[in-house]
């Protein structure tokens, strides 16, 4: 099968942040794979005009005869009437992120112009069928299996771990910890005297910790990137004034919502032990205290912590289990696959 793949190439089409969570996590897995796989990245726009850049899609699909265009979506690189275009020509898909605050506002927009949507929500399929796209696809985060895989643990592991940027709702979190006397070893931006970590440093932690934090905290509400989508909005690589006021407050208002990350299935994947929050239905992804832990409150997060520390076997017998379940049903080829089988191009 014959897919051009769109979506960033750089993180925030930022070359200094590395290679685009979808170019690691997606474009590879696709291009590892069997299939003819194309890439047309969004940072072509940054050297070009929108109208060019557009011009130019159009040109690939029509050259290359792709069975499946497939976008990850991020803002409003592309113009409907090309998206148009180029859904008479192909089978068109968009992966859609944060749909729990970002569908009011984006995805709802977008959806209409491409022959599948994919969504990560239980409940948003139904909500996109209501606005005009019958065709939506309920799919999930996963693990790239080529990169997140154990490494061979060294006799002095650390005990407790969290990879990621700080916020606020995750530095209390950690603070609370530590106050219990809990040591944790944070690697991301924000954080104070932390680094961030290269991705070979990222997937050796998640598999040599003895206790992974994946956490999940809902973004909230008053703080000033929530605040700000309000009445602004990103274009491209810019933040643009936004006045559709209605939509945002809809957007804003599913803040709240804790998601389901990446991170929960990367960890595992590495053979890490993994304690986080649940989220949507995480449930049905792995299976609670058999192959990763759920927390319910502070004082829970700061009891288990303490308890898998002194239980090593226990510990050690959920984060295989956790592995096992990854390997075999979350990986990105296997999200990929049924994708286009439920598009019918499989």
């Amino acid at each position: 099968m014959k897919i051009l793949f769109a979506g960033l190439e750089n993180d925030k089409y930022d070359p200094k942040r590395g290679k685009s969570f979808e170019y690691h996590n997606f474009y590879t897995q696709l291009k590892s794979s069997s299939h003819q796989v194309e890439f047309f990245a969004f940072d072509k726009i940054l050297q070009s005009t929108k109208d060019r850049f557009n011009a130019e899609l159009l040109a690939k699909v029509i050259d290359f005869k792709p069975d499946v265009f497939f976008a990850f979506m991020y803002t409003d690189e592309f113009s409907p009437y090309i998206l148009d275009k180029i859904k008479d020509r192909t089978v068109s898909i968009a992966w859609f992120s944060d749909d729990s605050w970002r569908y009011w506002n984006y995805s709802r927009i977008w959806a209409k112009y491409f022959s599948w949507a994919i969504t990560t929500y239980s409940w948003m399929p139904e909500i996109y069928k209501k606005h005009g796209q019958p065709n939506v696809i309920r799919s999930q985060w996963g693990a790239n299996i080529d990169v997140y895989k154990p490494s061979p643990v060294p006799a002095d592991r650390p005990d407790t771990t969290f990879v990621g940027g700080w916020s606020k709702p995750r530095g209390e979190i950690v603070d609370k910890i530590r106050n219990a006397g809990i040591p944790v070893d944070v690697w991301g931006g924000g954080w104070p005297s932390a680094k961030r970590a290269s991705d070979e440093e990222m997937v050796k932690l998640f598999g040599i910790s003895k206790v992974s934090l994946a956490l999940n905290p809902p973004p909230g509400f008053w703080n000033k990137d929530s605040v700000g989508r309000l009445f602004f909005r990103r274009s491209v690589d810019k933040i643009v004034p936004d006045y559709h006021f209605y939509s945002n407050l809809r957007s804003f208002l599913g803040r709240g919502t804790r998601q389901i990350k990446g991170r929960h299935f990367e960890i595992p994947a590495c053979g890490g032990f993994m304690l986080t929050a649940h989220a949507d239905d995480l449930e049905n992804y792995f299976k609670p205290g058999e192959e990763i832990v759920f927390y319910e409150n502070d004082d829970d997060y700061i009891d288990k912590i303490r308890y898998y520390l002194e239980h090593d076997a226990e510990r050690e017998r959920i984060a295989k289990a956790g592995y096992e379940r990854t390997v075999k049903e979350h990986s990105y080829m296997k999200r990929l696959e049924d994708i286009f089988n439920k598009a019918g191009v499989g």
